[in-house]
């Protein structure tokens, strides 16, 4: 890519930080208006099993990613600033776009419906690979997919309201689906040479919502959106490794 095209890409990588901080602060206002203590029956319920406290944590995640891509932006900016950008193309309308993209589509429409352990997955791997590719190619291709994705969910969501067993089959759907998405995105890895990306992106997705999710809802009790195959199989196993342990 040709020094001028970077240019142009890093200044619209400040302004999609500075869209990234604001959202992500206006996340955290708006999560504080939740209870962070209550009561119920007379027995006060500690602040770490508020329904504030993960919302906040995300926030705080996203957060330091908008600061992160704003001060390597800043360095990149400042330290090449004899370079004339070029004319601004749609490439970097589209990084900002497909971060909106991300956002919205996980908070409307996967969240919701779909098993909270799944939403995050997929979309942690696709936020994290479609960036760290830095392939138009690439971009173009998540942005649709989600979005086709995610207004699935959202009209499925307003239209129905699945039964305990519909939200199961959906969930099982939803693995089959990240499955075809893993191997579609290895194949645009190989198309634009970013395996080492398309495997850092699904170990690194992957670990967080296997350290994040047992930690809330096992460790910290807290009640995760949505709840379905992969959540409730967690708690289930939660009590008979404990009953197993008390020799019940």
């Amino acid at each position: 890519m040709l020094p001028e095209q970077l240019m142009t890409l890093r200044r619209a990588d400040l302004k999609t930080s500075i869209v990234l901080i604001v959202l992500s602060s206006l996340m955290i206002i708006e999560s504080f208006n939740f209870p962070l203590s209550d009561s119920y029956a007379g027995v006060t319920n500690a602040w770490y099993v508020s329904p504030a406290l993960f919302p906040i944590l995300i926030a705080i995640i996203l957060l330091l990613c908008g600061i992160v891509l704003f001060l390597k932006a800043l360095v990149f900016v400042k330290a090449n600033a004899g370079t004339t950008p070029a004319r601004e193309s749609a490439e970097s309308w589209g990084r900002f776009v497909l971060l909106v993209s991300l956002i919205a589509g996980q908070v409307y429409g996967w969240v919701p419906i779909v098993d909270f352990a799944l939403a995050a997955f997929i979309f942690l791997f696709l936020f994290i690979f479609s960036f760290y590719a830095d392939s138009v190619l690439i971009q173009k291709k998540t942005l649709v997919l989600w979005s086709t994705l995610s207004i699935i969910f959202i009209i499925i969501s307003q239209i129905f309201t699945p039964s305990e067993e519909g939200r199961f089959l959906l969930d099982w759907v939803v693995v089959l689906v990240i499955g075809v998405i893993l191997f579609m995105s290895k194949r645009w890895a190989n198309q634009t040479d970013t395996n080492k990306a398309w495997r850092s992106s699904w170990k690194a997705a992957l670990i967080v919502t296997v350290i994040v999710c047992p930690v809330f809802r096992l460790g910290m009790l807290v009640p995760l959106p949505t709840e379905g195959l992969v959540i409730e199989k967690m708690v289930d196993a939660k009590y008979v490794i404990r009953d197993m342990w008390r020799g019940k």
